[in-house]
């Protein structure tokens, strides 16, 4: 009975290393020229012609994964301003905490998403964001939403 009751306790630990919160998504807002949204509008950029590919061992693998809520690796949201596209970067890391995405667009070429990942505990965050090589977001006092003129 005393070994039950000690398995029992040991079992039942607060241990804090027992789950991995992620959080990596980060909001990208599609902009032209005139400033105008260009998610969901005639002639602009829709989640169907999306595709997300992570760089693995330095080759780029279209993501898909059919159990999860978002197979492609990215969603839409209405903001107060319109659309925003989430992407799920890869929490891959290619060199130095860094992983990289690359979004194609259907007939309209890819960019690519680069992402400092801190996994220095049981969590996972993005930490700085950059944008075909140009740093976008970093810290965590606002929000992870980017602007990008196409």
């Amino acid at each position: 009975m005393l070994s039950v009751c000690a398995f029992l306790l040991l079992a039942c630990s607060n241990d804090n290393d027992c789950c991995v919160n992620i959080d990596t998504s980060v909001s990208i807002k599609f902009l032209n020229e005139a400033g105008e949204n260009l998610l969901g509008r005639a002639g602009g950029l829709n989640e169907s012609d999306i595709t997300i590919y992570y760089r693995i061992d330095n080759e780029w693998i279209e993501y898909f994964e059919g159990n999860l809520d978002y197979p492609k690796g990215i969603s839409t949201v209405e903001g107060q301003d319109g659309p925003y596209l989430i992407v799920f970067p890869s929490n891959v890391i290619v060199a130095d905490n860094y992983s990289e995405t690359k979004i194609e667009f259907f007939e309209a070429g890819s960019d690519i998403l680069k992402t400092e990942i801190d996994k220095s505990t049981s969590n996972q965050m993005v930490t700085k964001v950059w944008y075909n090589g140009e740093l976008k977001w970093e810290g965590s006092e606002s929000k992870r939403v980017i602007e990008i003129v196409k």
